[in-house]
C-alpha cells in the first residue's frame, strides 16, 4: 500500500505542517502523547504515529461506521460521507500497513475522550470530528484539558463556508478563551494556549528553506498574529 492511495483530505501542505510542528517538538525535547479526534481512514494518524518517541502514545477517537446512526450526526455530515462511510477495519488495515502496532482506539463520541486520555498528557491534538458548533466547542475544551501548556491543537475546516459551526467555535476560543493562533493553511488552523512564537518562527524558517512552499508576513489579530503556510503559486 502506498501512502497517497489512502482516501482522505490530508493534503501535502498539511502533511508538512504536521511534520514540521511535531519535528519542532521532538527537536526541542517536548514529551507527551498525541491525540486525534476524528480519524476517518487514518491518513493523518499514520503520519502522527511516525513522529512518536519511545514511551509516547497515539490515541484516535472516532465513531467509524457508527457515524451514520449516532444521534449527534446531522444530515449534512451524513450526506458528506455518502458511500465513503469509514470503518474501523479499514482504519486498522491502513495503519498497520505503515506501523507494527495500532494506536489506542476509542470508538465512540469524541465528547467522551477525557475519560480515556489524562489531563495534561498530550503535546499535539488534531480535531477533525463533528463540524457542529456545540461539538467543536466540546472538542476544543477537551483539547485544552489534555494538552500541556505549550501543546499544539490543529483544527480542520476552520474556514469552509459549509462548516460555519467550526469557524464559530474556533474563533470564539481565540477571541475569548486565550487560544493563540500560530499558522494556518487553507484547510487547517494550528494554535496553542501557550507561547506561539517559538513554533511560528520554526515554521517560517522551514518554509523559507523549502523550494515548494512559503509563508507570508504574520497577520495581526488584536494582540496576536498568524502566518499562512501555502504551496508556491497558490
Amino acid at each position: 500500500m502506498k501512502y497517497n492511495d489512502i482516501p482522505g483530505w490530508f493534503n501535502p501542505i498539511d502533511q508538512a505542517g504536521f511534520a514540521w510542528a511535531l519535528d519542532f517538538q521532538n527537536d526541542t525535547g517536548t514529551k507527551g502523547d498525541l491525540l486525534e479526534l476524528g480519524t476517518f481512514l487514518g491518513k493523518s494518524a499514520i503520519l502522527m504515529g511516525q513522529k512518536l518517541k519511545p514511551g509516547e502514545r497515539l490515541t484516535v477517537c472516532d465513531l467509524f461506521e457508527e457515524v451514520m446512526t449516532w444521534e449527534g450526526t446531522n444530515p449534512v455530515e451524513k450526506a458528506f460521507f455518502g458511500n465513503k462511510t469509514p470503518t474501523r477495519q479499514a482504519f486498522e488495515t491502513n495503519y498497520l500497513a505503515f506501523h507494527d502496532q495500532l494506536p489506542q482506539i476509542v470508538q465512540g463520541p469524541t465528547g467522551e475522550i477525557c475519560g480515556h486520555v489524562a489531563a495534561g498528557s498530550c503535546r499535539f491534538v488534531h480535531i477533525d470530528a463533528s463540524h457542529v458548533y456545540d461539538n467543536v466547542r466540546e472538542d476544543t475544551a477537551s483539547a485544552r484539558q489534555v494538552l500541556q501548556e505549550n501543546g499544539v491543537v490543529v483544527f480542520d475546516d476552520y474556514r469552509k463556508p459549509q462548516c460555519p459551526g467550526t469557524a464559530a467555535a474556533v474563533w470564539e476560543a481565540i477571541l475569548n478563551d486565550g487560544l493563540q493562533p500560530v499558522f494556518a493553511t487553507d484547510a487547517k488552523l494550528y494554535a496553542t494556549w501557550g507561547d506561539p512564537e517559538p513554533l511560528r518562527r520554526a515554521i517560517i524558517a522551514r518554509a523559507r528553506a523549502s523550494d515548494w512552499c512559503r509563508t507570508g508576513d504574520p497577520v495581526a489579530i488584536r494582540d496576536m498574529a498568524v502566518v499562512r503556510l501555502a504551496r508556491n503559486g497558490k
